[in-house]
């Protein structure tokens, strides 16, 4: 079995090749060619922390992976990483164990803000954005990244609760992407083109703020049961839910909160034109990320076949 490095993982795992493979992804998925085990969350409350292990591969490879994530959000207190995580690859002919990617976290991070690239590239016709980033954390950083691959960053507007942490979040913005990023007050951040919401939240962070007419909420911080970041006076307010996985956010995402008969579509069903949704310019669009384990597996495929597996 290959060890395979974070370093070595960061060499080779680009948004530029990520991007379009999860796109691709999306699509396989909605035809039964890529394929996510139901997800496993186990939360640990007495040291505020929580694991994650998500199945899946792909019909296209001979892999099939599992991915292990965990958040200790009390970490940095004590000088230690907030997240940490592996995938394993093994062989779908022979069971054999093929690689272990000792990334920390990365492709995780990868992944998702990658995935929400793919969204907000559909859902948000606008080519020249404001971000907004309601949370300080290390997926408002990956957000940021991927989603200025996809769309020119105008402003970066970012909320968080630790207002030092915001602040060197918007230097670091600034000094890797090349864009004004500015600390903001939470109303500042929700005046954004996209809004991307990264807290573990439980609850609602954003309720009867104004929101920017034709915005999208990349809703990822509810991925278990009773997270959740937003209020009942923002989801009158949204025109559109869009779900990765409808049936998993209904357990685990911002639906959970949501009443049976307000339905959501898929993401891949509507990048295969089997759904249809065309945002009028004012719509308010949720898109509730939670996390599927093809989206591991594509990240894995492609550093595997970079380092020559």
């Amino acid at each position: 079995m290959r060890l395979v490095t974070q370093q070595e993982i960061s060499q080779v795992l680009t948004f530029e090749n990520l991007i379009p493979a999860l796109r691709q992804g999306f699509i396989d998925y909605t035809r039964g060619l890529a394929h996510s085990a139901p997800i496993t969350n186990i939360d640990f409350p007495a040291s505020h922390g929580e694991m994650h292990i998500k199945p899946g591969y792909l019909e296209s490879t001979s892999d099939a992976c599992v991915k292990v994530v965990t958040c200790f959000y009390d970490n940095p207190r004590q000088g230690l990483p907030t997240r940490d995580g592996c995938v394993v690859v093994a062989s779908r002919e022979d069971g054999r164990m093929k690689a272990l990617l000792a990334d920390a976290g990365l492709i995780t991070d990868m992944r998702t803000a990658g995935s929400s690239a793919v969204a907000v590239d559909f859902l948000q016709r606008r080519q020249e954005i404001d971000l907004g980033l309601v949370g300080s954390g290390t997926q408002a950083l990956w957000h940021a990244r991927a989603i200025a691959t996809v769309r020119t960053l105008r402003s970066v507007r970012v909320w968080g609760r630790d207002a030092s942490k915001a602040r060197e979040l918007c230097e670091r913005i600034t000094a890797e992407l090349g864009v004004a990023a500015e600390p903001a007050n939470l109303a500042e951040a929700l005046d954004c083109d996209v809004i991307v919401t990264a807290t573990p939240a439980r609850e609602p962070i954003i309720g009867n703020q104004a929101l920017k007419a034709g915005a999208v909420i990349v809703a990822m911080g509810a991925d278990a049961v009773g997270k959740r970041e937003l209020g009942e006076e923002a989801v009158k307010r949204v025109a559109q839910f869009v779900a990765d996985d409808a049936a998993q956010c209904r357990k685990y995402g911002e639906l959970q909160w949501l009443p049976e008969e307000c339905l959501a579509l898929e993401l891949g069903r509507l990048l295969t034109g089997q759904e249809h949704y065309q945002p009028d310019g004012s719509d308010v669009v949720v898109y509730d990320s939670t996390g599927l384990g093809f989206q591991d597996a594509v990240g894995a495929r492609l550093v595997l076949e970079a380092l020559g597996q």
